[in-house]
């Protein structure tokens, strides 16, 4: 690519190591609106889900200490963990397929570093300094009371952001109440308080000063992402053969680039991307925007710079269906069916007979062997249920229970203990049958401890 061997260092490193600060210009364009609907999408998604309740708890959250996970209306209990799998999978397989597909596009549309950075910050930055041409100002001008007042807001309202991210995200795991109460006795929850703290010192950073310096040096995922893409991945891309060489809107022999350097200006991690297709671009497409605009003013074609692959470029057709999508496809698909499938299906209420931590077996003054048992109930579903425990007809066994009928609320579990009594020639399994006021019938079974014949 032309240029390339010029553009082999990161734009945000001046040649003595020093920090090169960005201040990208915003360009309004169509895919500038789409991102900004699905960045405002996601920051009501991000922020809200913790306050919001479905089913009398919230959105999302994650109880730890109770270990149990509320997720629109489901909950989840410390034995569901093989949904958790089917969670991760599903990521895992999405980054692999969309990667393959769209290239790093998650990074421009999706990531929460770039939803906030650019959604959030860049608006409050532009709407306290200015335009571009007044931050650059701003910027170079020795301190004096102006320079003091805007930065001291701004840094203000950055950090006043950063906190009300981190507080939603405690309320993820302490709820709404946790968070609340921590936030006016810090004490009542150390270690929610010292997330809270070491969050908001993080985006702080991050919001006032380190901003794309996440994507370009901390990020591993701009590093592994080339072993996802091939030649067919979709692209930020530009048309060289149409736009070299480049020149002045006036030379007949000057391609369509007229090295106006919009898309540089544009870029939020300072990349030229006529140079080729590099690890800093995170596809937010603000270059295509950009580029289409000044294209559109000089009368000619827009796509200069398009989302398009390199066989594309190369003059070849692209080929959407292919191996490595075709298997990452097929493995997504297969995680999101079985996923929806296993929690759809899944029992309202679940069972676990175990023994107590006592003797595995005591002999009775009548002669019977007693074993001493515990039954675990979990509710799962979103309304009490009241229980009823009775061993079957036609057993040997009595059952001796100080709870017979016992109610469990939604998402609770309770832990009852059972007695069975039975003589030593009695059969093998012990079976208790649970009822509730439904029409849920479910018979559990352990082995009958005794002694040895």
């Amino acid at each position: 690519m032309a240029g390339l061997a010029e553009n082999d260092t990161v734009s945000t490193i001046g040649k003595h190591g020093e920090r090169v600060r960005l201040f990208p210009r915003w360009e309004r364009g169509k895919f500038l609106t789409a991102r900004s609907i699905v960045h405002a999408i996601l920051i009501v998604l991000l922020l809200g889900a913790p306050w919001i309740d479905i089913g009398g708890h919230p959105a999302v959250r994650f109880d730890i200490p109770a270990r149990r996970a509320y997720i629109l209306g489901q909950t989840f209990f410390a034995t569901d963990g093989a949904y958790f799998l089917f969670f991760f999978g599903f990521i895992v397989f999405s980054v692999f397929f969309f990667t393959a597909l769209f290239g790093r596009a998650w990074c421009g549309w999706s990531c929460p570093q770039t939803v906030f950075l650019e959604s959030l910050i860049r608006p409050i930055e532009r709407l306290i300094d200015g335009p571009v041409s007044k931050q650059k100002k701003l910027h170079a001008q020795p301190w004096n009371f102006a320079k003091l007042w805007r930065r001291g807001l701004k840094n203000a309202i950055f950090i006043a952001v950063a906190g009300a991210i981190a507080t939603t995200f405690v309320a993820y795991f302490l709820g709404r109440e946790g968070i609340l109460e921590a936030q006016l006795h810090p004490s009542a929850h150390p270690f929610g308080t010292g997330v809270f703290l070491f969050l908001t010192a993080a985006l702080s950073f991050d919001f006032v000063w380190f901003r794309e310096q996440t994507c370009i040096v901390v990020c591993p995922y701009g590093r592994f992402q080339s072993v996802l893409l091939d030649e067919n991945s979709l692209t930020v891309g530009y048309h060289e053969k149409r736009g070299e060489p480049r020149g002045k809107a006036t030379d007949p022999d000057a391609g369509d680039c007229v090295n106006c350097r919009a898309c540089v200006q544009v870029c939020p991690t300072g990349i030229d991307i006529r140079n080729g297709n590099q690890m800093e671009c995170i596809q937010c497409m603000a270059c295509i925007d950009a580029c289409d605009g000044i294209m559109n003013k000089l009368g000619r074609d827009p796509g200069l710079i398009q989302l398009t692959s390199q066989r594309a470029l190369e003059g070849k057709k692209t080929r959407l269906l292919r191996p490595r999508v075709v298997v990452y496809g097929l493995g997504l698909l297969a995680v999101c069916i079985a996923m929806v499938f296993t929690v759809s299906t899944r029992a309202p209420v679940e069972l676990n007979l175990g023994r107590q931590p006592t003797a595995p077996f005591v002999t009775l003054p009548d002669g019977r062997i007693q074993n001493a048992l515990r039954l675990r109930v979990s509710n799962k579903g979103g309304d009490a249920r009241t229980f009823t425990l009775a061993a079957p007809s036609g057993v040997q066994f009595e059952l001796i229970t100080p709870l017979p009928t016992f109610e469990v609320p939604p998402g609770g579990i309770e832990h009852i203990p059972v007695f069975v009594a039975a003589p030593t020639d009695a059969e093998a399994e012990i079976r208790i049958e649970v009822r509730d006021d439904t029409d849920f019938l479910e018979t559990v079974e352990i082995p009958f401890m005794r002694a040895p014949q």
